[in-house]
């Protein structure tokens, strides 16, 4: 017993992974394991974040046009329908990649955002239902010179009680 003890606590020692083989996932791989079917972000603001976090990674030099192609399909779940009915997920990926592409080329990525602290969502209800208006800001990094693109998202209650992007616009 002592032997069969001693040989599984060898094996066990000599297969830990060491430093220079442990695994680092890019911020999109990270990304897409998360399940917005069965993990759905509950608030308006946590809903912007997940978007922010996509949309971080779509301009990120290490994602890769498969990456891209599944982020979107995770990106339009965060939508509304109503929004997704305007453009059909070809058009709107060929689209993105094109935007991406662009970025790319001018040396252009995000390089952090702040979301509106959760005092600062705005509700509403009308004949649409339930709504929240909050703020987005992307710090966006071009040749090491940081600007910043600040976004007003209104955001829509669906029927299972998830908010939904509606649509956003450039703030002044």
């Amino acid at each position: 017993m002592l032997c069969a003890a001693i040989v599984v606590i060898y094996f066990a020692i000599v297969n830990i992974p060491k430093e220079d083989e442990k695994v680092v996932m890019t911020a999109a791989a990270k990304q897409l394991t998360k399940n917005f079917e069965t993990g759905y972000p509950p608030t308006p603001r946590e809903v912007v974040k997940e978007y922010a976090e996509i949309t971080k990674c779509f301009y990120d030099s290490e994602t890769t046009e498969d990456q891209i192609s599944s982020l979107a399909k995770m990106e339009r779940i965060l939508q509304d329908d109503e929004l997704n009915a305007n453009q059909t997920f070809d058009d709107y990926l060929a689209a993105l990649r094109a935007e991406v592409l662009q970025y790319r080329d001018k040396g252009k990525s995000i390089a952090s955002y702040s979301v509106s602290p959760s005092t600062e969502v705005k509700y509403a209800t009308n004949e649409n239902g339930s709504l929240s208006t909050l703020f987005l800001t992307l710090n966006t990094r071009t040749n090491g010179v940081i600007g910043k693109v600040k976004e007003e998202f209104i955001l829509r209650q669906d029927q299972e009680g998830h908010w939904k992007i509606l649509g956003w616009q450039l703030a002044e």
